[in-house]
């Protein structure tokens, strides 16, 4: 199912492309387990607030997390995941019927993730403020 709405975003991407990042994060955030590498959450996690919090689009949410990779290769974990991250999943998203729909119910799953990780806000920011403000503040 991911891969159809991921595939509906990049037909439509002069509506939709500023999106995207935000669909990858929030789907990874949603998905965490045990056989995740650590820097999938931290990179989904940091996406989600850098987003939601900062209103950053999602191709500078990108460039940070490129310029993240460069710089750090030890991630911490996020385990476990939180059991209940709202009621939306990507299943709703494919359902959207247009494509203002479709931002709609993608911003509402973002931030019920993202409030799902609530007990770990705390660990993101000060994870983004250390290791991307600080990189850009030098």
């Amino acid at each position: 199912m991911y891969g159809e709405v991921a595939g509906y975003e990049l037909q439509h991407v002069a509506l939709l492309g500023r999106w995207h990042q935000l669909l990858v994060d929030t789907y990874a955030a949603q998905h965490v387990g045990e056989r995740t590498p650590r820097i999938g959450p931290a990179f989904a996690l940091i996406g989600l607030q850098l987003a939601l919090e900062r209103g950053w689009d999602g191709p500078v949410v990108r460039d940070a997390h490129q310029a993240l990779a460069r710089a750090h290769r030890d991630w911490p974990p996020f385990l476990p995941a939180p059991r209940f991250q709202g009621g939306l999943t990507v299943a709703d998203l494919a359902l959207a019927g247009s494509s203002e729909a479709h931002v709609e119910i993608l911003r509402a799953w973002a931030g019920d993730v993202w409030a799902g990780w609530a007990d770990r806000q705390e660990t993101v920011r000060a994870l983004t403020a250390a290791r991307l403000d600080g990189a850009t503040a030098r």
